[in-house]
């Protein structure tokens, strides 16, 4: 290889080598601007540890100090503290068990809180300062925390001399004969009178107990100031710490200084609380930095050696392995192209010239494709959509050679079914089967494209007198935003082809899916939903999440009860068009309204529909006299109907017309039997047993049934029929025959004289007798 080099420069290897080695030159270039920033990282890092641990500590102690900021609260409110501010000298017994409560008061605070060496409360009228164990005044309490032979009683007093005293302080205080340090909280007490002066709560706390959440560290020192940079607590050394600690650079919330501190150079980072305004301050000695540099240092300069030493190996490694195929690639295409590399070029240029040839005869074998594309890519989308492809040749190889390009890896199947023709109808048997569906194919894999705009690819093909379209939707959509983009399209091209061609459609939409496989899956889908088409009707726009959503919470068989189908007989049975088609609709809304059942129990519930009807005309048809063999045609046209809704509405169409029959055949039936009535009455008025019983035995039927079926055909009831008939004969009797009244009575069937004369003078308003003389 290296031979070749000295031959000849020009070769793809020289190239390589010097683009290696200038990329070995990077990491170089790269580890001397790193080393050169790791001062200021390391200094970041460290200052940003220090304030992680400054936040911790002022965290923890003003947790303890807004605990101070509750306790006065609590303490202003204590009935035993606010009752004693007005009092003056001089005290009385009394005065004095007030003290007592209050220090006992006092205690109780001091034990909830362990922190808190000492509580104190200063009343300026009696000059009466109380503690958790006794009581003095305000110049014992000076001697008590004894604050520096500098500072005199009266200098000491005025820093409780304000109207309102809110403060912290370091403060010496005596514990039992040994000077303590530590931090004094000092607060008025607001209370109700704001004409007396208020009392003073005095806190103090003890400097190690403040101190005894902060965590300790060899290298380190930590240390409070407060708002005039006076020393709180420290961590260790606090002398020497006082004595070199350049508290003026203090500047601002938070920061970084360098200070020579007992001449050893020192970073000091600090932290400002928000609630005392006190400075928390992290000492850290400089020789740490210089430790962790000179590791730095040490590893960067090892980090460059071993990376040239390895870069050149690996350099030399992949120069040679990546010739070697160049070098197989060179063989090859000299032994199939009829060319020769010669080395007068570069082995890049020797190959673009080969594959110029190559692709030259290539475009001529897809010139004799695309003679043949459309049919060839229908058939390969046919094949996408049922799942055929054969895995073993490559996906991405198929699309290219069928002119199929797809985006993403979002796929959904759009299925439409044509229900009419609209203006491509023809007369022709078989014109909806050839030309009129490959015209209204064409049509629609226009239209589909066009509206699918920039949201997404289509790809269309006819599969089984279906026109099934292949959506690739676009990237960065979400499912929301996908399903709205499907339905648009799927919406909008159902009306622009009712609109122009006036045809008919049922669209089903299937589910996203993600890989090209996931195709085959949106198919059945789609066909799973197309078949909802029996229950949502035709020319419909049908969704299979919906469907999945239905078919999840319905979980139910379908509505149709031998309670129920036995009713319907009997509507039907009765000539109940109303009651028939009311309950049609009830048994329509149970199954397919809110939540529809599924489409085999659908199915299911058609066929149970159609044999009821069947069997109600068989019965109806044996005690009738109408022939119903018509309407057995009309049944085997229900078991055709294609959707639920189109078998409602013949259903309802042969129900009007039995009914209408039934109807027609029961007023008939009631006429014969009313002039039945009629002649039987005028045939046995004269006996004096004849009733409503007498007549319903005659006949067969109930007497209530006889007296309901009479008067509602007649309007008259079937005992003023009787009295009107035997008066009728009894008035001829009266005028043509001298006989008595009890003789008439008795011929025309009144077996009592005094009940003919009575329904006598109801119907004809006077007596027999009367009527006779008239």
């Amino acid at each position: 290889m290296l031979q070749k080099i000295r031959k000849n420069n020009r070769s793809v290897i020289t190239t390589w080598l010097i683009s290696y080695l200038s990329v070995l030159l990077v990491p170089i270039v790269i580890s001397m601007i790193l080393y050169s920033a790791t001062h200021s990282l390391v200094e970041k890092e460290i200052n940003r540890a220090n304030e992680l641990l400054l936040t911790q500590i002022e965290m923890s102690i003003d947790s303890k100090l807004k605990g101070l900021e509750q306790l006065s609260l609590e303490v202003a409110l204590n009935k035993n503290v606010s009752s004693f501010a007005n009092v003056e000298k001089p005290l009385f017994d009394d005065h004095y068990y007030q003290l007592f409560n209050i220090a006992e008061s006092l205690r109780t605070y001091q034990r909830a809180n362990d922190y808190i060496e000492q509580i104190y409360v200063m009343y300026a009228n009696s000059d009466t300062v109380v503690s958790t164990f006794n009581h003095t005044d305000s110049r014992g309490l000076f001697t008590l925390m004894k604050p520096g032979k500098e500072t005199s009683f009266e200098e000491w007093r005025r820093l409780f001399d304000q109207k309102y005293v809110y403060k912290y302080s370091p403060m010496k205080y005596w514990n039992e004969g040994t000077a303590m340090s530590g931090v004094m909280f000092a607060r008025s007490l607001v209370l109700n009178n704001p004409l007396q002066p208020y009392p003073i709560l005095i806190i103090l706390i003890n400097e190690n107990k403040l101190l005894e959440s902060i965590p300790k560290y060899n290298d380190s020192s930590l240390l409070i100031l407060d708002r005039d940079n006076r020393f709180i607590a420290a961590s260790k050394d606090k002398q020497e710490l006082q004595e070199n600690l350049p508290s003026e650079r203090l500047l601002g919330k938070k920061g970084l200084v360098y200070a020579e501190m007992n001449h050893d150079k020192a970073a000091l980072s600090y932290v400002t609380s928000e609630l005392t305004g006190w400075k928390y301050v992290s000492v850290l000695p400089a020789e740490i930095f210089n430790e962790k540099m000179e590791y730095l240092k040490a590893i960067t300069r090892m980090g460059i050696a071993l990376g040239l030493l390895i870069g050149i190996i690996v350099t030399i490694i992949f120069l040679r392995k990546n010739y070697m195929p160049i070098q197989v690639l060179l063989q090859n295409m000299t032994q199939r192209s009829g060319f020769r590399f010669d080395g007068k070029s570069n082995e890049y240029s020797f190959l673009q010239n080969a594959l110029h040839h190559t692709f030259i005869e290539k475009d001529e074998i897809s010139k004799l494709l695309k003679l043949h594309n459309n049919t060839i890519r229908a058939h390969f989308l046919t094949r996408l959509l049922k799942g055929q492809l054969e895995k073993k040749l490559s996906l991405t190889d198929s699309f290219a050679a069928h002119n199929v390009h797809f985006v993403t890896d979002r796929f959904a199947v759009l299925l439409f079914s044509i229900d009419a023709y609209g203006k491509l109808q023809t007369d022709e048997a078989d014109a909806s089967f050839g030309q009129e569906t490959q015209m209204l194919h064409f049509v629609l894999s226009n239209v589909i494209e066009e509206l699918a705009g920039g949201d997404a690819t289509v790809y269309s093909t006819e599969m089984n007198e279906l026109t099934a379209c292949i959506v690739n939707l676009k990237p960065l959509l979400s499912n929301e935003e996908e399903d709205l983009v499907l339905i648009r399209m799927a919406t909008q091209t159902q009306a622009f082809i009712k609109e122009h061609i006036h045809a008919e459609m049922t669209i089903a939409v299937s589910g996203v899916h993600n890989d090209v496989y996931g195709i085959s899956q949106s198919y059945q889908e789609a066909l799973e939903t197309l078949e909802h088409r029996i229950v949502r009707g035709n020319g419909q726009v049908i969704l299979y999440k919906e469907i999945s959503m239905e078919a999840a919470c319905s979980g139910r068989n379908y509505y149709y009860p031998l309670s129920v189908e036995q009713q319907l007989v009997y509507y039907v049975k009765t000539g109940n068009l109303s009651k028939s088609r009311a309950l049609l609709g009830e048994i329509y809304e149970t199954n397919f309204k809110d939540h529809p059942v599924s489409v085999p129990l659908a199915k299911c519930l058609l066929f149970n529909l159609a044999s009821t009807m069947l069997k109600t005309l068989d019965e109806v048809s044996s005690i009738s006299k109408r022939n119903f063999e018509a309407h057995a045609e009309d049944v085997e046209r229900l078991l055709n109907c294609d959707t639920v809704q189109d078998m409602m509405a013949h259903m309802n169409r042969v129900l009007e017309q039995v009914c209408e029959w039934i109807q027609t055949d029961k007023k008939n039936q009631h006429t014969y039997l009313i002039d039945d009535i009629r002649d039987y009455i005028q045939t046995h008025f004269r006996d004096v047993n004849l009733n409503i019983s007498m007549i319903g035995e005659s006949f067969s039927l109930t007497p209530s049934y006889v007296s309901k079926i009479f008067k509602e055909h007649t309007g008259e009831s079937l005992l003023d029929l009787i009295n009107h008939t035997r008066l009728s004969a009894a008035k001829v009797l009266l005028s043509e025959h001298n006989l008595t009244i009890n003789e008439v009575a008795w011929r025309v069937g009144y077996a009592d004289v005094s009940t003919f004369l009575r329904i006598f003078k109801k119907f004809e308003g006077m007596t027999p007798g009367k009527y006779q003389k008239i």
